[in-house]
């Protein structure tokens, strides 16, 4: 830290200089509307102030018992995942051997974007999908906020279903914040992995997100999921980089 004085709060609202703020090479666009989708989900934002800027901001969901620290300050993001808990944290940094790596690939939404023709119906989320969606995210993770799906889709954040004989068989999530776009939470039911679901869901959103505006796509992945690794490489994204996530204390 060279000398300087680190002061952590918990924001209440909106964080001020985030917008100024250079948090992470991958993610800036993104951090203010993980602030705000943190805290209508009853969840903590923790911002780290050294010299009047922002050096680092947290945020973290209760229910999944998941968070993740945003600094390009090794020695901020380290001591942020040191006082964790019982929560696993997501950093730019391994800290831990244990550590798990997830890749962060990415693409370009240009005119040269893959092309690809669907397989299987997918279609746009809608309000009334809440129920079936929460039973298939539950199904396959566990505990899940419901809080998150409150209010879905909204102009930051939609879902893209994939129905086999009239069943929901899988979702994947899309966020766009001007030009750039994030794929995350790719989900199949397992009566219907390896039909080309997930192929399908990975296409429909690069082009949902290239109509949207956005000209890159990212997405993080672990590097233990082999099958997500490959969907992502037949979709052109390549890696960039990696964040890690630390399991709980």
């Amino acid at each position: 830290m060279g000398g300087r004085s680190l002061a952590i709060e918990v924001a209440s609202g909106s964080v001020e200089g985030l917008d100024r703020a250079d948090l992470s090479l991958w993610f800036n666009p993104f951090l203010p509307h993980f602030v705000r989708e943190a805290q209508r989900c009853g969840g903590e934002v923790r911002v780290a102030r050294a010299a009047g800027g922002v050096e680092a901001v947290s945020v973290s969901d209760p229910v999944e018992r998941v968070a993740t620290v945003f600094s390009r300050s090794r020695s901020t993001a380290e001591r942020f995942v040191r006082e964790r808990g019982p929560y696993g944290m997501y950093s730019d940094f391994s800290f831990e051997p244990t550590a798990e790596r997830f890749d962060i690939l990415a693409v370009s939404l240009g005119s040269d974007a893959p092309s690809f023709h669907l397989r299987h119906l997918v279609r746009p989320l809608r309000p009334e999908d809440a129920r079936p969606v929460l039973e298939l995210m539950r199904e396959v993770y566990g505990a899940v906020n419901e809080r998150w799906y409150d209010g879905l889709p909204n102009p930051f954040e939609t879902g893209l279903l994939a129905e086999v004989d009239g069943r929901l068989a899988g979702v994947g999530w899309v966020s766009t914040v001007g030009s750039h776009a994030r794929l995350h939470s790719l989900t199949v039911r397992a009566p219907y992995r390896r039909m080309g679901l997930g192929t399908d869901l990975l296409f429909a959103r690069l082009l949902w997100a290239q109509r949207a505006g956005a000209e890159e796509a990212l997405s993080e992945i672990s590097d233990q999921n082999i099958g997500s690794q490959a969907i992502a490489a037949r979709g052109g994204m390549r890696r960039v980089g990696q964040v890690y996530l630390h399991r709980p204390l």
